[in-house]
């Protein structure tokens, strides 16, 4: 992905996707297009989870550390 999108913005236009997809009306070779957009989008979606989680894991561990 070239320009940084935020969270919901990527979430957004992957549903748009997977709505397309599911229509019935749309060419193959666009589907296939879709798909591989959305698996982008997928990844980099499941990137920005993973780096919240772990931010959040760590501030766990600090409130935590100071309750000690």
């Amino acid at each position: 992905m070239n320009k940084e999108r935020s969270f919901e913005e990527a979430m957004s236009e992957l549903e748009s996707i997977v709505t397309k997809i599911e229509n019935e009306e749309t060419p193959l070779e666009e589907i296939l297009e879709l798909y591989e957009r959305g698996s982008e989008l997928s990844a980099y979606c499941q990137s920005i989870l993973a780096k919240t989680q772990e931010k959040l894991e760590n501030i766990q561990k600090q409130v935590e550390n100071t309750e000690e």
